[in-house]
């Protein structure tokens, strides 16, 4: 079992995609995200740096786990991952599950929520 999701961060058109893998995070990936959004808004114009401290924010709690947690790239037209998937867009400052969200819309609606 597990409440299994993917967070996949997008920072060009092309070109590989950086995806963390959470085994537990489904139940919890709004409020997760939007603070991890949150706490790397002083980077959210540098992709790389962004992209660590919003990894490093939803991992926080499990860092040295050995369990709970993967990361791995993926090609840029190849988003159907076998279980939710969440798309983080640094080109477009928009977080995807159906429909896009802007990234501070997001903040503003899940920060510190439980949904």
């Amino acid at each position: 079992m597990g409440a299994r999701i993917n967070f996949v961060f997008k920072d060009s058109e092309t070109g590989p995609l950086v995806v963390l893998y959470s085994h537990w995070g489904q139940d919890s990936w709004q409020r997760d995200l939007a603070d991890a959004i949150s706490h790397a808004k002083p980077r959210w114009g540098d992709s790389s740096y962004g992209t660590r401290m919003m990894i490093s924010h939803l991992i926080q709690h499990s860092i040295l786990d050995e369990t709970g947690f993967g990361i791995y790239a993926i090609d840029n037209d190849n988003y159907d991952l076998g279980e939710q998937t969440i798309i983080v867009d640094f080109t477009t400052k928009t977080v995807t599950d159906n429909v896009s969200v802007a990234w501070d819309k997001f903040i503003e609606a899940y920060s510190g929520v439980l949904v």
